[in-house]
């Protein structure tokens, strides 16, 4: 799996390819599609500044080609065993955690018709029994779940030679996923998820030779992935049951929470079918040009059933959380919804949030996406070779241009078209042993799916929004009766009876922006450097790498508030005459106006194999920073200075970090022996820190006042900043050679092999009383030492 992405998912910079067919979940959540390593002949890492060939991310490209068959039968057979006796203790828990991990791959391939076709095929399953510990501050929350993560991959490939000029290659492939649940943290384990995820992809691609300068590849498919999560939680008395009889409501308390994803139960099936095209040909004219001509399209159609805010949110930090011995008992089953003792919340409870639909939160849209490229490296002499490149893209629809909700969107809004890419890069050869390299281009990045789907939400989704009347049962029976109907809210909304007595103000989430903040993000990526070769087997390279990326995407919370001029805040909202719109709630909206700056050093140094070892070491000095736009005031942005909080405060961003230093080298020691290994170094990366006083003086919503504490002062912005990470990785591996075709390893892998209490979390809401502390992790990065046993058969 790549990169994740940036901001909380709000940055895509990265794209997956496979076999040039684009695979990446553009869900803007969740994980990725995943393929088995023994099924990949090799990657392509991209992070220059001048390809115009690769489109869509705003940082990194990955490349990976799927092994074929040959003319030979070969396969390969490989095992992973981890147990949790060979580990050490959790660095947080203090205890070993239960775990086993089982990992099991085959591949096989060979000829049908010798010299003509092909075929390969791979299957891996991993069985992976869990252990989750709760560590609250409340011992009864305290819970431990066990439960199976299984995985499985497989995939078929077929490539025929259909003439010395003529290839033809047809692949399927997929990927199912099981997990019982999410992580454990430090608040209510109820929040805990089941969620099962599966990919397909179907691919095919025609390769002809033209004269003896040129290639064709044409190449189409289809990729789906698809995504469910649910909670562990059952509730028979659901507001919307028997449709919904899972999960809980979602409860914000003065530094702690029972918290969950907001739209579970969830399902999301995402379809893509393209059609790629890449000319490439060298001639002569003035120096040897390498040209790549192409252009593709991408129908990429979704379908989300979420259950947005359908268990309701409860807003209970209008006062001091209850002592620890009152919430325990308040919630004596945390996964019996039943059972709990909601009203009791109600004194404290300032507001509650929800969600009904008619027709079971079901929507349907598309985006497609088309692309063009002309890239031309010319070596102009020996020591000097130019690539120039133009790319553009373009997405429609990426914005919701199709939908109308007044008074925030009307359809027809005008489209993004002019994403135009130039990219420039050179090498020139002072010497046989140095050369000096550059380049700079502009990249757009791809258009996520939620910029589509919140904004169409509201036609089949209600949000429901009220305050506290007082009423002691308010927080679990806040209409004081049955819950309004999809239609019935769409009647009883404050701006459709004209303010009426009773009326509901309607709630909205991550809408689209005005036009003049619909801009696709893209980034200008620059670097300048050297690669000198010091020996015949080594040498060393350094690069400043800047990328300045723009129109990043921001949510501005609640879109439907004002500011006071002369102080910098916000309104309180309960002062309705002062905002944009006062027969609507909190509307949230997003626009694509952040900015962040990434400048690096980068360094390498690498020993190729020879007398029997290799090594690589590489160090990076970098920063990344970033703001928040100046928010707006309903549609406009505000005209005057706020406080820095509520937008334009830039500073470090979160998962700024220094330092990056990592050594990896591999040592044939004689006799069947190899040993290799990694150390990673990391200094500490930067978190962002809320107060979790509570949304105090009416300033719901708004940008910033999660930091607010009661004092009036606020928490510096991402001011948490990590321990740094030290980690060293070894395996030793013994080769047996069965038959002159034939051949085993046995395998030894050690990871954290020194035992460095590394932690990647940590508890970052100053009221809880645990602020500062490391957060358990099921991350391999950050766990104790542990150690994993394997096989491999080839033959």
């Amino acid at each position: 799996t790549p990169v994740q992405d940036r901001h909380a998912g709000d940055v895509r910079e990265f794209e997956l390819n496979i076999d040039g067919q684009q695979v990446t979940s553009e869900f803007g959540t969740g994980n990725q599609p995943r393929y088995s390593k023994d099924s990949i002949a090799e990657f392509q890492f991209i992070s220059n500044r001048f390809d115009a060939t690769q489109g869509r991310p705003s940082g990194v490209q990955v490349n990976a080609v799927t092994k074929s068959g040959t003319n030979a039968l070969a396969g390969t057979f490989v095992g992973n065993f981890r147990n949790s006796q060979w580990n050490k203790p959790d660095p947080v828990l203090h205890r070993v955690l239960p775990y086993k991990d089982q990992q099991y791959a085959w591949t096989f391939g060979g000829p049908i018709r010798k010299d003509k076709i092909h075929f390969f095929g791979n299957f891996d399953y991993e069985h992976q029994p869990l252990t989750s510990i709760w560590n609250t501050p409340y011992p009864a929350f305290n819970v431990t779940l066990k439960g199976t993560l299984s995985t499985k991959m497989e995939g078929v490939r077929l490539d025929y030679e259909l003439s010395p000029k003529t290839h033809l290659m047809t692949k399927v492939s997929g990927m199912n996923l099981a997990s019982p649940f999410s992580a454990a943290d430090n608040n209510h384990p109820a929040a805990t998820t089941n969620s099962t995820e599966a990919s397909r992809e179907v691919v095919t691609q025609f390769t002809q030779v033209l004269g003896t300068r040129a290639v064709n590849v044409v190449k189409g498919g289809m990729s789906s992935y698809e995504i469910f999560n649910g909670n562990l939680t059952t509730w028979s008395h659901h507001w919307q049951a028997p449709d919904v009889t899972m999960g809980s409501p979602r409860i914000t308390l003065r530094g702690f929470s029972i918290a969950g994803n907001t739209n579970y139960p969830r399902n999301r099936i995402q379809r893509v079918w393209s059609a790629r095209d890449d000319f490439s040909m060298t001639y002569e004219a003035g120096g040897t040009h390498a040209l790549k001509v192409g252009g593709e399209m991408l129908d990429h159609r979704e379908t989300t059933n979420k259950c947005d805010r359908c268990m309701g949110i409860i807003t209970a930090n209008g006062g001091p959380i209850p002592d620890p011995a009152t919430l325990q008992a308040m919630f004596p089953d945390p996964f019996n919804v039943d059972t709990w003792n909601v009203a009791a919340l109600s004194p404290i409870t300032t507001r509650y949030q929800v969600g009904v639909s008619g027709n079971h939160f079901k929507e349907s849209y598309v985006i497609p996406k088309y692309g063009a490229w002309a890239q031309d490296d010319w070596k102009l002499s020996r020591r000097l070779t130019l690539n120039l490149g133009v790319r553009y893209d373009f997405v429609w629809n990426g914005f919701a241009q199709d939908v109308t909700l007044l008074p925030w969107l009307t359809s027809g809004r005008p489209q993004d078209r002019n994403n135009i890419q130039p990219r420039l890069g050179f090498a020139y050869s002072l010497n046989d042993r140095t050369v000096l390299r550059g380049g700079a281009g502009r990249y757009y990045a791809d258009v996520t799916s939620p910029n589509v789907e919140w904004s169409k939400s509201p036609e089949i989704i209600a949000i429901l929004s009220v305050a506290n009347d007082g009423r002691p049962d308010f927080a679990a029976n806040p209409f004081n009766g049955p819950l309004p109907t999809f239609a019935q809210a769409e009647q009883r909304y404050c701006y459709v009876n004209n303010n009426a007595p009773g009326c509901l103000l309607r709630d909205a989430n991550e809408l689209a922006p005005p036009p003049q903040f619909a801009n696709v993000a893209n980034s200008i990526q620059t670097s300048i450097g050297m690669q000198r070769q010091l020996a015949s087997d080594m040498s060393v390279e350094a690069d400043y790498v800047f990328t300045g990326s723009r129109n990043e995407h921001r949510v501005q919370d609640n879109a439907n508030i004002s500011f006071n001029q002369a102080t910098g805040l916000p309104n309180p909202i309960s002062n309705r005459a002062l905002l944009p719109y006062p027969t609507w709630g909190v509307v949230s909206m997003y626009r694509m106006v952040g900015r962040s700056n990434y400048n690096g050093l980068q360094t390498v140094f690498t020993k190729r194999l020879s007398h029997r070892w290799q090594g690589t070491l590489t160090y990076t000095l970098s920063t990344l920073k970033d703001s928040d736009p100046q928010p707006v005031s309903g549609l406009t942005e505000v005209p005057f200075a706020v406080l820095r909080v509520f937008g334009t405060d830039y500073g470090p961003a979160v998962s700024d970090q220094r330092h990056r230093a990592v050594f990896n080298g591999i040592w044939d020691v004689g006799y069947g022996f190899q040993l290799s290994g990694i150390y990673f170094y990391g200094s500490g990366e930067r978190v962002a820190t809320t107060c979790g006083c509570g949304v105090i003086s009416g300033l719901t919503g708004a940008a910033g006042s999660d930091r607010l504490r009661l004092n009036g002062t606020f928490t510096p912005r991402n001011g948490l900043v990590g321990l740094s990470v030290h980690r060293v990785d070894a395996r030793l591996q013994r080769h047996f050679k069965l038959t002159p075709r034939a051949g085993a390893d046995g395998i030894v892998e050690v990871f954290n092999a020194f035992n460095r209490a590394n932690y990647g979390g940590y508890v970052a809401n100053e009221a809880s009383p645990q602020y500062g502390q490391p957060i358990s992790s099921s991350n391999l990065s950050y766990a104790p030492r542990s150690v994993q046993l394997g096989f491999r058969f080839t033959f």
